[in-house]
């Protein structure tokens, strides 16, 4: 603990702050971003803010670590950065046959290139600024704000922040963050950032405005800069509350938003029950079927947790459209893509009792590891199969919900929109077209999304590490780890579950269509734990 330091009571959840000089109300309110902060507040929640100083080359946080707290940059330089190595997890090799054990191991995208995987150029992390891929790492100054997801809903901290130069910094407990969140002032000052240093970065960082900054023609290039600079002036900072809705489906289309931090939930009301069709985290964005189609909202967006959205005004969004036929066209597709999917959604549970359906969860499943309770003997070789193929740690256990003679094993559902996806502070995990879940290689390894997933199907491996930001960050990092979930076994033709079952039980199914066929045969069916 440095000179001076003190441990702070806070009146917040039990939460104190170990480090730091403790400031007087007078003193807070001396620092301009809290002019125009209640007094009376201050005091109720005296000890939620300590200043704190570091010297060059100390840490302020460390990514993957859990905290209670954000961080603001009154004086001096920091470096935010990645310490985790840029690969994922691959597995393979091991011996010969189908059943063969598979060895785990990190690899680099340029020596193992994965189907349907991101080439995404910008990760985002929990700061004014997104770090680019090839060299992620940034600057941070005064006046900056960092760990507001952290300090709002408890995720892990997205990345690691190192002093640069002898640092002074303000560290706040949730309520005192709120405090500023609802201050004109500060907002004024955040919204400002935003415009000058981040919205270039927020908008390359979405692959569907590459466009707009890879073109080499120079009339596009200064026809995109006047249009950013116009976006400047007419984007509106939106901040939401968890639970508050940020459109109804039905309503008026006259929005499009980009999401700027927490997570969306994209909802669809049909007479049975509401379909959660997806869960957008940062660099997400929605509201282009309504502008592009009639004018109306087709589903419901309702903030998960503290979310802070970007809304371009649909006059805007059309001009875009109109000066940029390459954004068109990606966007109507994608926007296809997804009124097909909701098509096939309404298919299915038009012969699928939607109620009991989603009571069980099964809705958002793709692929289901069923197992014919007439056929299993319960010899669990299809446990030990799995377990077998991938390095000695199963990925399915022999139990879970039943429909008449048939189980629903635990394993991966491979969900349509995952809980795993929702709080990753990096947005490193997603679901491929092909159904299996990807986690991407800029995964920092803080489990989050182990916690998440309700089926027990995401590991941790951990894996000696280096970091991409030099030898320095590589020391601190001797041990990292990375998730890795069920890939259906994509090196085989069929998982090795289903094929090393002796009795033809274990098949992976499609749950929409095999349910619903079972309905038909028997409608008075239920499905039980």
């Amino acid at each position: 603990m440095s000179h001076g330091e003190a441990k702070s009571p806070a009146p917040q959840y039990g939460i104190t702050l170990e480090r730091g000089e403790p400031l007087t109300v007078e003193e807070i309110l001396a620092i301009p971003i809290f002019q125009g902060v209640s007094e009376s507040l201050l005091r109720r929640n005296q000890g939620a803010v300590v200043r704190r100083r570091f010297e060059p080359g100390e840490t302020v946080c460390r990514e993957g670590e859990y905290g209670s707290t954000a961080f603001y940059l009154l004086d001096g330089q920091a470096q935010v950065f990645l310490a985790s190595p840029i690969a994922h997890v691959k597995s393979g090799g091991g011996g010969r046959g189908f059943l063969s054990r598979l060895t785990s191991r990190l690899m680099g995208r340029r020596q193992d290139q994965r189907a349907e995987e991101e080439n995404r150029g910008w990760i985002p992390i929990d700061a004014p600024v997104d770090l680019a891929y090839d060299h992620p790492v940034a600057e941070l100054g005064p006046g900056d704000l960092f760990g507001e997801m952290t300090c709002m809903s408890f995720y892990p901290r997205s990345a690691t922040v190192e002093a640069t130069t002898e640092c002074v910094m303000l560290e706040m407990l949730r309520n005192i963050l709120d405090l500023l969140r609802k201050n004109k002032a500060f907002k004024a000052q955040q919204e400002e950032i935003y415009r000058r240093r981040a919205l270039d970065t927020h908008l390359r960082s979405i692959p569907l405005f590459a466009s707009l900054f890879e073109t080499r023609d120079l009339e596009q290039t200064l026809r995109a800069a006047d249009f950013i600079n116009r976006l400047r002036e007419k984007i509106e900072l939106v901040r939401l509350s968890p639970g508050e809705v940020v459109c109804r489906q039905g309503e008026p289309a006259d929005s499009f938003y980009l999401i700027r931090l927490g997570f969306v939930k994209v909802t669809e009301s049909h007479p049975g029950g509401d379909l959660v069709l997806s869960y957008l985290g940062r660099g997400g964005y929605f509201g282009e079927i309504g502008l592009l189609g009639g004018g109306l909202r087709t589903a419901t967006g309702t903030a998960l947790d503290t979310v802070e959205l970007v809304r371009i005004p649909g006059d805007e969004f059309k001009q875009m459209l109109d000066g940029f036929p390459d954004i068109r066209r990606r966007l109507e597709a994608v926007a296809e893509e997804r009124r097909e999917e909701n098509r096939q959604r309404l298919r299915a549970i038009g012969q699928v009792d939607l109620d009991n359906f989603l009571a069980q969860g099964l809705m958002e499943a793709q692929s289901l590891l069923v197992l014919d309770l007439d056929r299993c003997t319960r010899c669990d070789v299809c446990v030990s199969a799995c377990a077998d193929t991938h390095d000695g740690v199963t990925r399915l256990i022999r139990e879970g919900l039943r429909f008449e003679n048939n189980l629903v094993a635990t394993s991966c559902r491979q969900c349509r929109d995952p809980l795993c996806m929702v709080g990753c502070p990096v947005g490193s995990i997603r679901r491929r077209n092909s159904l299996e879940i990807i986690i991407e290689d800029w995964c920092i390894g803080c489990g989050l999304c182990e916690k998440n997933c309700p089926y027990g199907n995401i590991t941790m491996h951990p894996f000696p590490a280096s970091g991409p930001a030099g030898e320095a960050a590589a020391a601190k990092a001797v041990v990292k780890q990375k998730a890795t979930t069920c890939d259906l076994c994509t090196e085989h033709e069929e998982p090795a579950c289903v094929y090393a079952c002796p009795h033809d039980a274990a098949h992976r199914v499609d749950p929409r269509q095999f349910f619903a066929g079972l309905l038909r045969e028997a409608p008075r069916g239920s499905l039980h734990p």
